[in-house]
């Protein structure tokens, strides 16, 4: 009996040993890798740049992690690459991450309902260009004028609509054309187009390009504009001050919406919570890639047009709790 008791301890002894030695010696299984793509937009809009300047600084401070940029034709798209997985992080202007949310944006096909709110950031001012030497003095002219409404895809697209109804003018009474903004801005000023579209946050290159070759802003003001805000109440009224762009001597009043950064529902909560509190530290080094990132409202942040993210709420209430 001894002997067996023995020969048990022994063996028990043994078997701890072998165990201990194999947990000493198996190799802890690293973490997966995240991995987030931003959607960002077009070469010559404040999408492309602003994406890539926040991928950047989210490398420094959040070196876990793996940022990279997605190039799309601008705020449609990155809402679809967000609900369809392409990408988890993306920019949109207010009104379409809202209709796309609400399913009113017929070219995603259906309700983008896994898009979240992240941050409201700065706002994107709608530019009304014509071509050098127009007589367009208002939206009402253009009917039966060639526009460039916005590439498919964009934001602008969505918005360039909303404008001309309401000004009266029927998508069938104007010849529309869907370009590219650099195309579209070379369209212009050689006389193939008389007008052309684009939302962003001033000063725009590609805008910056079509005063240079003479081109001017038209305003989009008066009462349709102050109708059209009780509709949309994601516009609202801005003035492009003098001298933002070459040749313009005279304030241009115009409207102007929110750039909102989405993210997937889907997203670790963790995760999320981290890439916000990231994005308020980063945002004095990004604004120096763009004075409009200087007007970003930390107190509005949370008032997406969409469900917040619950990783967003909770940096939320933290930063609430802290104050």
């Amino acid at each position: 009996m001894r002997t067996s008791r023995a020969a048990q301890r022994a063996a028990g002894s043994l078997l701890c040993l072998v165990l201990l030695t194999a947990c000493r010696e198996a190799p802890a299984t690293p973490p997966a890798p995240v991995t987030i793509r931003i959607a960002t937009g077009l070469p010559g809009m404040t999408f492309r740049p602003l994406g890539e300047a926040l991928a950047a600084a989210y490398r420094d401070v959040l070196p876990h992690i793996q940022f990279t940029t997605v190039e799309t034709e601008g705020s449609v798209r990155n809402v679809e690459y967000v609900e369809t997985a392409k990408a988890e992080l993306g920019l949109a202007l207010a009104d379409v991450a809202y209709m796309g949310f609400s399913g009113r944006i017929g070219e995603l096909g259906a309700r983008a309902g896994r898009v979240r709110g992240l941050a409201v950031l700065h706002s994107s001012t709608i530019h009304v260009l014509v071509a050098p030497n127009s007589s367009i003095s208002s939206l009402s002219d253009l009917r039966g004028r060639r526009v460039g409404v916005g590439p498919p895809g964009s934001g602008t697209a969505v918005t360039s609509s909303i404008l001309l109804r309401a000004y009266g003018v029927a998508e069938d009474a104007v010849d529309q054309h869907t370009l590219p903004f650099r195309v579209a801005i070379e369209a212009l000023t050689t006389g193939k187009l008389d007008a052309v579209f684009i939302t962003a946050a001033a000063q725009v290159e590609v805008v910056r390009q079509a005063m240079v070759a003479g081109s001017r802003l038209l305003n989009v003001t008066g009462p349709v504009a102050q109708r059209l805000r009780v509709e949309y109440p994601f516009l609202q009224p801005t003035t492009i001050p003098p001298g933002t762009y070459p040749g313009q001597h005279q304030p241009v009043h115009t409207l102007q919406e929110s750039v909102i950064l989405i993210c997937r529902d889907d997203l670790d909560d963790v995760v999320v919570r981290d890439i916000t509190e990231a994005l308020f530290n980063v945002l004095p080094r990004l604004s120096v890639s763009g004075d409009f990132l200087k007007l970003v409202d930390v107190r509005r942040a949370p008032a997406t047009p969409i469900p917040l993210h619950p990783g967003a709420a909770w940096y939320y209430r933290e930063r609430e709790l802290s104050r």
